[in-house]
């Protein structure tokens, strides 16, 4: 394939990117660092991969990329999906206060509207069904009650899809993986949230709406082609247009492979 565009990264940017302009007909290559995961790849003990080492990613190609600096440490992830991999699923809308000040003129709330909506549509955000309540959740409800706070207390949105039928814990199953499945309105095959609490390190249920789910699965459906393992270097200008330059990681060690150059 020769594409007419190239996005580098497949988080929520370049997902989104991917997604649109595949839909739009153009011919799209996703290059992303990471592994391309599955449940049963999720790392889970000592010895797995949890790292994601930048320096020597063909040694080190692991779950996330953890930068430590001076004032705070900074969590990546490293696949495909990017950092839905590795996020708690919060999709909160940003409140109309937010842009009073600080903003440029055009970005607005009501500017944002639609585009939440889009968003909402794709990671199809839920709240806890009542009947799945957990003991945190009852705790802090609790706290807030006896604080005199409880009009303050919502559930928050999260893009993680939940048994509407489902009983939590009467239905958890003994290890981590679902019960029951679906195919979600992408074609991809998914299962109910078991409450786990693994959302940071793999939902092996496959409960999460991580982008390789939705974005990307759409992408994909439309001829855009992903390619893992595919760490850039920089992009060089060449002729009239542009040569991205990348390293495949493969059998453990970094061998050369760029495209271009592209018109744009």
């Amino acid at each position: 394939m020769t594409p007419d565009i190239i996005v580098i990264g497949s988080g929520f940017g370049g997902a989104v990117h991917a997604c649109r302009l595949a839909e739009a007909g153009l011919a799209v290559l996703v290059l992303e660092r990471g592994r391309r995961w599955a449940p049963d790849d999720f790392p889970r003990g000592p010895d797995d991969a949890w790292i994601y080492d930048v320096d020597e990613p063909e040694k080190q190609n692991g779950w996330v990329d953890l930068r430590f600096l001076d004032d705070m440490w900074v969590a990546q992830g490293a696949g495909v999906g990017g950092g839905s991999l590795i996020y708690a699923n919060v999709s909160i809308d940003a409140r109309p206060g937010a842009f009073a000040s600080g903003w440029p003129a055009p970005i607005t709330f009501d500017a944002l509207r639609p585009y939440y909506t889009r968003v909402s549509e794709m990671l199809a955000p839920e709240t806890l069904p009542e009947t799945q309540l957990t003991p945190r959740h009852r705790l802090l409800r609790e706290a807030a009650e006896r604080i005199g706070a409880i009009e303050r207390y919502r559930k928050v949105e999260l893009a993680i899809a939940f048994d509407p039928n489902g009983r939590y814990p009467e239905e958890r199953p003994p290890d981590e993986r679902a019960t029951k499945t679906f195919m979600n309105r992408f074609g991809r095959e998914q299962g109910y949230c078991i409450h786990a609490g693994n959302c940071d390190i793999g939902c092996k249920a496959g409960a999460r709406n991580t982008l390789d789910l939705n974005y990307l699965a759409v992408a994909e459906d439309k001829g855009a082609a992903i390619r893992p393992l595919s760490v850039v270097s920089h992009v060089a200008s060449e002729g009239r247009g542009y040569a991205v330059v990348y390293h495949e990681l493969k059998g453990g060690a970094a061998s050369s492979g760029w495209h271009g150059p592209r018109e744009w």
